[in-house]
């Protein structure tokens, strides 16, 4: 197997890794009072981090070395939103090297598909984490277990328990909303069909 192949290849593994692991993490742990999320997090992120990989797989499979460095340059900033998302840096690192070992030419316009696709990534990250909301909630104790209510920060301040009253209540920020995961999923999905748009780079000269 060439340069290309092993290292593309196993940087989109390492995506792939990244992306799931902890979503199945977050199943397994065990449920803590508090409503469920509408728009589960670690599902969101993890099709958001998938996109460098299939941007990667179709870099591999064309030997497109303008594909691979945007693959590298989408990783970068998921690198950074947290410990779990950190290990990006490696299939960053992975996707250059095989960037730097394929022998297609570029064409000069290869250089604005890497930054379109670099860009439309990089913004459907900010789409989702910058169109977050705080959401708070009641609980109350019935019959069938635990029921939910949406609340006013001030109402969960209130004293808690007394008949009928909710035994707790709570904040939490950064819930995810639609629009944020509307836009962070159109702008992901432009990002790999540009890349499967994108031409397909010339045969290096002999």
């Amino acid at each position: 197997m060439d340069q290309v192949r092993a290292y593309g290849l196993a940087a989109c593994g390492g995506v792939g890794v990244v992306a799931f692991v902890p979503l199945l993490v977050a199943a397994r742990a065990p449920a803590g009072i508090g409503p469920p999320e509408t728009l589960p997090r670690w599902l969101v992120l993890g099709m958001v981090i998938a996109a460098p990989a299939i941007v990667g797989a179709i870099g591999v499979r064309r030997r497109d070395r303008a594909l691979l460095i945007a693959a590298a340059g989408l990783c970068l900033p998921l690198s950074m939103l947290s410990v779990a998302t950190l290990p990006l840096a490696i299939p960053a690192l992975l996707f250059l090297v095989a960037a730097l070992s394929a022998e297609a030419a570029l064409p000069r316009s290869a250089w604005l598909v890497t930054v379109a696709v670099v860009g439309l990534g990089v913004g459907s990250l900010v789409g989702l984490l910058g169109n977050t909301e705080t959401r708070c909630w009641l609980a109350f104790d019935t019959p069938t277990g635990l029921a939910y209510r949406d609340a006013t920060e001030a109402e969960t301040e209130q004293p808690i328990g007394g008949p009928g009253g909710p035994i707790a209540a709570g904040c939490d920020g950064g819930a995810l909303t639609i629009r944020g995961v509307g836009l962070a999923a159109v702008l992901a999905i432009g990002a790999v069909g540009l890349a499967i748009a994108a031409p397909r780079p010339r045969p290096a000269p002999a």
